[in-house]
């Protein structure tokens, strides 16, 4: 052991005898005998690769690397953005914007909740790829902070948060949407489950739950938001919906990949159209119960586009569509509200924001 009141000669003395008497690290011998060493699965899978393959490089599915960097680049925070506009905002509202907003609102705020759930118990579970692990991983990290946003939204805004969080055990349209969601992703859990379980859990998760359902559910606020009304909820919701953006086409080239590398998980055309017009029933009862007729957006449009998406999303995965074109349509500002870029930095736009939103008071 070294004395720092030693003169620096001794010390040098000191670490040159320790040189010699300590022997030098090695890496242990290989077996005599090469049918003696452990087997290793070294090939990368999506699914039921040897956990012992934790190698990133060479990366084998650059798609899901690709959405893994992508997730870093579009990090933001929600309580950069100030909500005191939106507050005077609220006051605003008829009835019928007021409830079509609470309870779009609401429904996202369950259903991300759900996301999270989702992807660390299910999807992340039987993945044995570390890159596509990343890449799932990431997406976890997005729905806790579109879960902060929704927080974020609650608190700024004075909601009851009782209200918001338990809305869907009140309203029945709602639940059934969850309950089916629950029963879906449920084949998605337990490294045994049953691979076509597991492929309809994930068809259902990413194509259905966010690639039609979630979508749809951003356009009644969005549609305010083109008024001028919640403006700054609806710029959280579009951060929100670039990020999702981002998790339905992360899904579709993983349901791609994992049907090239097990056949046996190829889903067919007739049971996708099953699933997508059960899910497009209980869809049509929610927006019955949901959106109310508001300058600019109402039941027909709303129903036209979640046919589009539904469209969409089957023709993604190489399945004809079920509706017609004249059936199904999307919102002509669609593809501007979620493929928007940000031009200014989150603290340019803080400093005309002296109070968050929830310090504010217009009583």
């Amino acid at each position: 052991m070294l004395n720092w009141d030693d003169p620096i000669e001794s010390i040098k003395r000191k670490r040159a005898e320790e040189s010699v008497s300590e022997p030098i690290a090695t890496m242990p011998p290989l077996a005599a005998d090469p049918a003696a060493e452990p087997a290793l699965e070294s090939e990368k899978r999506l699914l039921g690769g040897s956990d012992l393959t934790a190698n990133i490089a060479p990366i084998k599915y650059r798609w899901a690397w690709d959405a893994y960097i992508m997730s870093q680049r579009n990090f933001w925070m929600p309580t950069e953005i100030g909500m005191g506009e939106d507050l005077m905002s609220l006051r605003n509202l008829n009835d019928n914007e007021r409830h079509t907003f609470f309870t779009t609102f609401a429904t996202l705020t369950t259903a991300d909740a759900l996301h999270q759930r989702n992807l660390a118990l299910a999807v992340y579970e039987r993945i044995t790829a570390p890159e596509v692990g990343m890449a799932v991983i990431a997406q976890m990290h997005q729905e806790t902070i579109h879960s902060m946003s929704y927080q974020h939204i609650i608190e700024s805004l004075n909601f009851d948060e009782d209200e918001i969080y338990l809305l869907y055990q009140k309203v029945p349209q709602i639940r059934a949407k969850f309950e089916y969601s629950n029963a879906m992703t449920r084949g998605l859990q337990g490294n045994q489950g049953d691979l076509k379980e597991y492929m309809r859990g994930l068809f259902f998760y990413y194509m259905i739950f966010e690639g039609v359902w979630f979508m749809a559910n951003f356009c009644p606020i969005f549609s305010m938001q083109r008024r001028r009304l919640m403006s700054r909820t609806g710029e959280q919701l579009q951060y929100i919906a670039r990020d999702e953006s981002g998790h339905v086409s992360f899904g579709r080239s993983l349901i791609w990949a994992l049907w090239q590398e097990v056949p046996e998980m190829r889903m067919e055309e007739p049971e996708a159209h099953q699933l997508m017009h059960e899910a497009m029933e209980l869809e049509v009862s929610y927006a019955e119960y949901s959106i109310r007729p508001m300058l600019g957006y109402d039941i027909e449009l709303h129903h036209r586009h979640v046919r589009y998406l539904v469209n969409r999303r089957l023709l993604d995965m190489g399945f004809n569509p079920i509706y017609s074109e004249d059936e199904a349509e999307s919102l002509p500002w669609w593809e501007e509200q979620i493929g928007f870029r940000k031009e200014k930095n989150f603290f340019e736009t803080r400093v005309t924001e002296y109070q968050a939103g929830g310090a504010l008071s217009w009583e």
